[in-house]
Formats: C-alpha cells, structure tokens, sequence
C-alpha cells in the first residue's frame, strides 16, 4: 500500500487522481490537493489572472515521478470526479 502523501503548502492529505488513458500522463495516479483553502489554490486564481489566463486556477499536485507542481483547474470541483481513492493508499482505501 501506497503512502499517503501531504500537502505541501496546506499540510492536508492530498487525494489520488486517475489521468484520463487519453492524456499525456496515460491513466497514471497524481495526487492532487482538493482543500479549497489551502493557499496554493486560493491564491493560483489572482496569480494567473495578473498573467493574462483568465478563470483558470491551479491546484498542488504530486505525479507518478514525484514531481511536485501545479495542475490546472477552471472550478473549485474541477478534477474532483477522477477521485479514486479505493485503488490506492489514499483516505479512503
């Protein structure tokens, strides 16, 4: 079993995602922070609108290599159906 892994900017346990197979990353498991208070989210909106990006925010996420960035999101519910948390070592399994 997987270790759960934390969010660096917030400390909340961050959620296992499943890539679309379509995607660049193939169907591979990220782990994204879903807190909406977490300060890397709140903040990512104003960020990227001062950039020109309109409705476009981002959360903290940690890929299959350990990498740890932003993904893009366009809502606070944005990606949160790719949850699976019972195939992994996440809150739920």
């Amino acid at each position: 079993m997987e270790k759960s892994k934390k969010c660096p900017h917030c400390g909340e346990e961050m959620d296992p995602i499943e890539t679309p197979a379509m995607s660049s990353w193939g169907g591979e498991i990220h782990y994204v922070c879903f807190n909406d208070e977490c300060c890397y989210f709140k903040e990512s909106w104003d960020v990227l609108e001062k950039q020109g990006v309109e409705r476009t925010g981002y959360r903290c996420s940690i890929d299959p290599r350990g990498a740890c960035g932003p993904m893009a999101v366009w809502s606070s519910e944005a990606l949160k159906d790719l949850m699976c948390k019972g195939k992994v070592g996440g809150k739920g399994a």
